[in-house]
């Protein structure tokens, strides 16, 4: 009964033509590669997040620890991957039924998946971009309440435009649409209007939202005074391009492909298996590309702060607070600090005196790794300089530091580095 509502374009096509046959074949496996990559960060954050939540203590009458809106927002663009992924996997069933069958629950679970998985996943990369410009640029983070009043309101939003459709045509709405089962080429104003129209809008609003960053940064990155750029600006810069970028490329050509059609045009099969592949490959793009670049944030091994702006872009590897702070004091007592800062955990600085510690050891297990290390220089009452470092508790100094003038003063202190552990370093 349904195959007689429908046209030739709409109707099942079985068996599967050589091409598309083949065509499938890539779309299922990249839409296979993005389901795991999506599901399995999901899942690690998911982990992560009760982790926090039960690791964390809360006082009596306190509310607990938000969780960092970056993270949240990674989470939710996810799990739009999943629904997206789990579209193209389904089109596995259209080959090992030989065909595409309409009226089946598998055609109309693709076409839902469709829907929600591409509509979710545009709205939240654009809702990332947004949240990025708010702190990079306005240094401005929304309150939790109206954060998480714009994450459910996406939610309803995607959701509701795909119940829209439904409730319109409950019989037909999703059946073939040439390669794969989507919404009925029957009904083009609602694959416009409900579809297509808000990808692009959400499209062309992340482009030019990245480009009002980077031209932000960028200003900024000229108006700064020599020697005083900050890396952190310079980090962020070629990042700003590649999350446009990456989206746009995947999602473009099956958008365009859609809109030709919408205008009469006829599209072929291989034309949108290609395209079908590409934007397959939004998931596991997304998977790499923000836990690469947001490594801080997504694998951060106790809850993130709130940090939204600069200083959380960085490549896997880089921006960690791994590395030595040196401090560099000339004259006596209340002098000012020269402070060389490798690694963004430390944040700000302070003035410190001959008699501050600043050899901090962070342990993890057996291996103790100097953090920073002082060194001093003043002149004595002879008019020569004396370099010193100052721990502690040591004897040969005025508060218990060691004077490191001598050759016996530095063949102490590295002695006594040597045996701080057994796998002690400092670079």
């Amino acid at each position: 009964m349904l195959e007689a509502m429908l046209d030739d374009a709409s109707a099942s096509l079985s068996p599967l033509p050589q091409s598309l046959s083949r065509g499938l074949v890539a779309v299922a496996t990249f839409g296979l590669l993005s389901f795991f990559c999506s599901i399995s960060l999901f899942l690690y954050l998911t982990y992560r997040i009760i982790s926090w939540k039960r690791s964390t203590p809360i006082a009596q009458g306190q509310t607990a620890t938000p969780i960092n809106q970056f993270l949240f927002l990674i989470y939710n663009l996810l799990f739009a991957d999943i629904q997206q992924s789990m579209g193209f996997l389904l089109n596995i069933s259209s080959l090992k039924n030989n065909g595409i069958i309409v009226g089946t629950s598998t055609c109309w679970a693709q076409g839902w998946f469709m829907s929600t998985g591409d509509l979710a996943s545009s709205v939240f990369i654009s809702a990332i971009a947004c949240h990025t410009f708010l702190g990079v640029v306005k240094k401005y983070r929304l309150p939790q309440w109206a954060f998480h009043t714009v994450v459910a309101g996406c939610w309803v939003f995607v959701y509701g435009l795909a119940t829209i459709g439904v409730a319109m045509h409950p019989h037909n709405f999703y059946t073939r649409a040439s390669a794969w089962c989507w919404v009925s080429s029957q009904y083009q104003d609602e694959r416009l209007w409900l579809h297509y129209f808000w990808v692009f809008v959400a499209m062309f609003g992340t482009v030019l939202i990245y480009a009002c960053i980077f031209i932000y940064l960028h200003h900024q990155s000229r108006s700064s005074p020599p020697g005083q750029t900050s890396s952190d600006r310079h980090r962020a810069q070629p990042l700003m391009i590649l999350y446009p970028l990456i989206y746009t490329i995947c999602t473009i050509p099956l958008a365009a492909g859609r809109i030709a059609a919408l205008a009469g045009t006829e599209i072929s099969l291989e034309y949108f298996c290609v395209a079908g592949s590409m934007i397959a490959c939004n998931g596991w793009l997304d998977v790499l590309l923000y836990a690469s670049t947001r490594a801080d944030i997504v694998f951060s091994e106790f809850p993130p702060g709130e940090e939204t702006g600069l200083e959380t872009f960085a490549f896997m590897g880089k921006g960690h607070s791994m590395g030595t702070t040196t401090t560099i004091e000339a004259g006596g007592l209340g002098s000012q600090v020269l402070r060389g800062n490798r690694g963004s955990g430390n944040m700000g600085g302070r003035c410190h005196t001959a008699t501050d510690s600043t050899d901090n050891l962070y342990k993890m297990g057996d291996i103790s790794v100097a953090k920073n290390v002082s060194v001093s220089v003043s002149m004595t009452r002879d008019g020569d300089l004396s370099v010193g470092q100052y721990p502690r508790g040591t004897e040969g100094s005025k508060d218990g530091s060691e004077d490191l003038g001598s050759d016996s003063g530095w063949d102490n202190v590295k002695s006594r580095r040597s045996e701080s552990g057994k796998s002690g370093f400092s670079d």
